[in-house]
């Protein structure tokens, strides 16, 4: 079967849990003898036209769609979302020259939502997979700005009260512009040279500084909430169309529910990833001072790092280690040493490959999950779990799914610093914990389990259209054979005549 994956993201350059999951299951579909081809969205100058080139890695052929930053209103911005006629065209294209059995959609976000009824116009059944809330939320993870968890939309008010777009400056445009098209070293280098203009612009240079969101007695401009409102259901309209919805949590499709999607129109997937069959599985115990704690993944304020660092503070520094594993700017690490008084048990280790996470989750004896934002599920989570370290995890959004408070780890109320210094001390203080926590965690769905899912989702929707397709092609000739009959019966009776 030939698949076509839709993501925003290169999935072999991105860093992210999206396209690790991406890359892992087209290569264990391709090991079933199923073609895979890519297309993902590249961006470009403002002033060029939206095109497409193809590339190929081996025998993947991935089409990189190049779209034009758009330099434009909030409403034209929204509209885009769900439909822009020239990049609609160039996807038309790219169906053409793959001609798929089935599309997968990964991530709409660059991409308009009308590919759907454009794949299946084309003839195409198309499934998607919801791993976050960009639908209904422009932010994707339902945090507004100033990092205040947001319980949604509300019809497109607390869109356009909270997190309606600010002017962008020139700097900020450069730095999503690097974060999307530039490869490792040379966006490493780029971020270094944003904060070294931040500092001699009198900033910090540090993310975790964010500006405080519209206060909540704001009134929101009405003609931007009915855009994101009008955004909000041509999105569904259009999702709604596709073949098979996915989330990757009960948590995450009951959000979807409560924002109109028919609950008997989304099943939940769990995600899989390769290297949670190759980590070491180990009841951790504890075997002296210091109790190693280990951050994975994105070092940024929606993952709540800054939480974790503040947290640290009044932890006796004998008895503790915290570990930030994953990329961190200077400006960052610098603000986050002093936000722990400079805790002499807080390191950094920077980037890190799946080839190092084995090695990594090796020497954690907890982790933490503090993060902000409402997770869809948290891969990072589930690598943890995948090796018996037990979690001290925020307790909302899909992580209170696989993180049982007491029984194979710890949860506290998100964005509360004391209720997590609190957690980190009983584990320190009463270190038995760790190893009664761990005999408690399970492992998460081996990837070949869930692959024969994705599978048996893709032969139900290609059965499905076989069948349509059958149908219609009978009831075209049941309605010929019953117009040659007619005109057959005319003729006889104008002859007898």
């Amino acid at each position: 079967m030939r698949i076509l994956f839709v993501t925003r993201d290169d999935p072999y350059g991105a860093l992210t849990g999206v396209a690790t999951y991406v890359r892992d299951l087209a290569e264990a579909l391709g090991k079933r003898s199923h073609e895979i081809a890519h297309l993902h969205v590249s961006p470009g100058p403002w002033w060029t036209r939206p095109r497409l080139r193809w590339t190929r890695r081996g025998s993947v052929l991935t089409g990189v769609v190049t779209v034009p930053a758009v330099s434009r209103t909030e409403e034209e911005r929204l509209r885009a979302d769900v439909t822009w006629s020239e990049v609609e065209q160039v996807l038309t294209r790219a169906l053409g020259t793959i001609r798929p059995a089935v599309v997968h959609i990964h991530d709409l976000s660059g991409v308009p939502a009308e590919l759907v009824p454009t794949a299946q116009d084309a003839g195409v059944p198309v499934v998607v997979t919801m791993h976050d809330f960009w639908p209904f939320c422009r932010q994707f993870l339902l945090v507004r700005r100033g990092l205040v968890p947001c319980p949604g939309s509300d019809g497109g008010r607390n869109c356009a009260k909270y997190c309606a777009a600010q002017p962008v400056s020139a700097a900020r445009r450069f730095a999503q512009w690097a974060d999307q098209a530039l490869p490792g070293g040379v966006r490493d280098g780029a971020r270094w040279a944003l904060g070294l203009y931040r500092r001699r612009s009198g900033g910090s240079g540090s993310q975790f500084v964010v500006v405080n969101g519209p206060s909540s007695d704001g009134v929101p401009d009405e003609h931007l909430v009915d855009a994101y409102a009008k955004r909000e259901t041509r999105m569904r309209h259009a999702l709604l169309r596709a073949d098979r919805l996915l989330t990757v949590s009960e948590s995450a499709k009951t959000v979807y529910v409560r924002h109109g999607y028919p609950e008997q129109r989304i099943h939940v997937l769990p995600l899989a990833l390769r290297v949670t069959e190759q980590v070491r599985r180990r009841v951790r115990e504890f075997t002296g001072y210091p109790v190693r704690f280990g951050y994975l993944g994105r070092v940024n304020p929606w993952k709540g790092a800054h939480l974790l660092a503040e947290a640290v503070r009044g932890i006796p520094a004998p008895r503790a280690q915290f570990t930030f594993y994953g990329a961190v700017t200077d400006e960052d690490r610098s603000y986050l040493t002093t936000l722990s008084g400079r805790h002499p048990g807080l390191h950094f280790v920077g980037r890190y490959t799946r080839g190092d996470l084995i090695r990594i989750l090796d020497e954690i004896d907890v982790a933490v999950f503090p993060s902000v934002m409402t997770e869809t599920l948290g891969l990072v989570g589930l690598e943890a779990q995948a090796a018996g370290i037990p979690i001290v995890g925020a307790a909302h959004g899909a992580i209170t799914e696989y993180v049982k408070d007491d029984t194979n780890g710890l949860l506290f109320p998100p964005g509360d610093v004391e209720a997590l210094r609190a957690r980190i001390l009983r584990v320190v203080e009463h270190p038995d914990l760790i190893a009664r926590l761990s005999s408690g965690t399970s492992a998460p769905r081996h990837m070949a389990e869930h692959v024969r899912a994705v599978e048996a989702a893709y032969e139900d929707v290609v059965r499905t259209w076989r069948r349509a397709a059958a149908a219609a092609d009978q009831s075209t000739s049941v309605t010929s054979l019953a117009v040659a009959s007619g005109s057959q019966s005319e003729a006889q009776e104008d002859a007898r005549a």
